[in-house]
């Protein structure tokens, strides 16, 4: 999701042919190659070219400000300041070495100075494949090898794995962890971090088989401390027992007939966000409980002229509750529970230079009161939900990008809206401008993001 505020909330190389195409900021992890995606057709080879020519690098200097000094409705101050102040470097690589063959790789490297907010360092919680000194900061995006041989492909190392037909607002894109660092990050696309997965895809006429299996999931990331989402716990938080090893494996069969697609997907997975319990005493820490569950699953789109209808239906079984917020919310109820979820979207080209996307996803909890005790309430209501909005369009022969993402919960509590206008000056360079504004309650998870507004720049060269 977008930074949804609530949400537990790296650009797509290509969108899809009904998607909106944005690239947001070079602050976030590229999603590179998405698994599951048409990959019988092995890139040809280029043995006679230097090998620098596999390598594309972008450099981005980017300023966001959080703008508006008020008091949120929670009664916070907020004051007008600079949050991100950052140089980043994006690097790609991509090499058909031998015929069926493909090493593909991306990673990041960027530069804080004294005005960002993360300046200082990173705090203690990290995660995978992130490296900090002083104040740089470098980051393996993906790294993976892949062979295609008749209908098989295989597909090893760090990359992502995308489920569902709503873009950006799925209850089946369950499979990738997230981090929204700061409202920089606005896009579910641009939040998914990528996992070390071994992948099989078969294709065979108007079929699709694939199955994944990753040995060493990951979690959501806490908000980093001084980001705009940052909340200092009242206690210490442990991690999640070290001598667990989780897994996750899944399988999806999809049909292809006639203006549509249908999918049916069954996986064992670990919940991406972790599960927070109370301290029993004023010199404990909040335990943090980890949690696998089974996830059922169908998804099914249909063409009609420029219009591109979507539908996603999941149940999971043994989810935790109070598992779906970003904030380290701690509360003494274990209760498992299944879970129903449906999001249902469609999107639309306008003109050849225009497309518009909509989505809403909602859940439920099956007997969600069960098994709490009289003072405890669920975080949620009996359903919840997102929606979700985007605008993109082209004009000026496409040197200027117009894109308007909007987004919040069923319940009102909480809502982002962006707009972001992208120049080109020329096959190298481009500048962009960002607006966003933000809206949470005090029920809400983030009641910290209330009435902000932020206005950004950047400015990247590429080559």
């Amino acid at each position: 999701m977008a930074v949804v505020l609530s949400l537990a909330l790296p650009a797509r190389a290509e969108p899809s042919a009904a998607a909106l195409a944005s690239e947001p900021v070079l602050d976030l992890p590229d999603t590179g190659s998405l698994a599951f995606d048409d990959a019988s057709a092995s890139p040809p080879t280029d043995t006679d070219s230097g090998w620098l020519d596999r390598f594309t690098f972008k450099f981005t200097q980017l300023l966001y400000a959080q703008v508006h000094d008020h008091k949120t409705d929670s009664g916070r101050h907020k004051q007008a300041t600079v949050e991100d102040n950052r140089l980043g470097l994006l690097v790609k690589y991509q090499n058909p070495f031998a015929p069926g063959w493909n090493l593909q790789g991306s990673g990041q490297a960027k530069l804080y100075w004294p005005s960002d907010y993360d300046f200082e360092g990173l705090s203690s919680q990290s995660i995978e494949m992130e490296q900090r000194l002083d104040n740089v900061e470098m980051r393996l995006n993906e790294l993976y090898l892949s062979k295609t041989f008749g209908s098989h492909t295989f597909k090893l190392g760090r990359q992502t794995l995308v489920w569902g037909e709503a873009e950006g607002n799925s209850v089946l894109d369950t499979l990738n962890v997230l981090e929204y660092r700061d409202l920089s990050t606005i896009e579910v696309e641009d939040a998914r971090i990528n996992q070390w997965f071994a992948v099989w895809e078969h294709f065979a006429a108007n079929r699709r088989w694939a199955m994944f299996v990753n040995l060493n999931p990951q979690f959501n990331p806490l908000p980093r401390q001084g980001s705009p989402a940052y909340s200092a716990p009242l206690f210490p938080i442990d991690d999640p027992n070290p001598d667990r090893h989780p897994i996750e494996v899944g399988a999806r069969m999809q049909w292809s007939v006639e203006h549509s697609d249908l999918s049916l997907m069954a996986a064992y997975l670990q919940e991406n966000q972790l599960h927070y319990l109370t301290p029993t005493t004023l010199n404990g820490h909040i335990q943090s409980k980890d949690n696998g569950y089974w996830l059922l699953g169908a998804s099914a789109n249909r063409a009609i002229g420029k219009l591109l209808l979507k539908l996603d239906l999941a149940y999971s079984v043994g989810l935790l509750e109070d598992t779906n917020i970003l904030a380290p919310i701690p509360h003494t109820s274990t209760a498992r529970k299944d879970q129903i979820g449906a999001s249902f979207g469609f999107d639309y080209a306008l003109t050849n230079d225009q497309n518009i996307n909509a989505s809403v996803q909602a859940r439920s909890f099956l007997d969600h009161d069960t098994g709490l005790a009289v003072s405890e309430r669920t975080s949620n209501g009996d359903i919840f939900g997102t929606w979700l909005i985007r605008y993109n369009c082209r004009f000026w022969n496409d040197t200027l990008t117009f894109i308007s993402y909007n987004q919040g919960t069923l319940n009102a509590g909480q809502a982002l809206t962006s707009a972001m206008l992208t120049y080109s000056i020329d096959d190298h360079w481009s500048v962009m401008g960002t607006v966003v504004g933000t809206f949470a309650n005090k029920q809400s998870a983030l009641p910290v993001l209330d009435q902000d507004v932020r206005l950004g720049f950047s400015i990247s060269y590429s080559l």
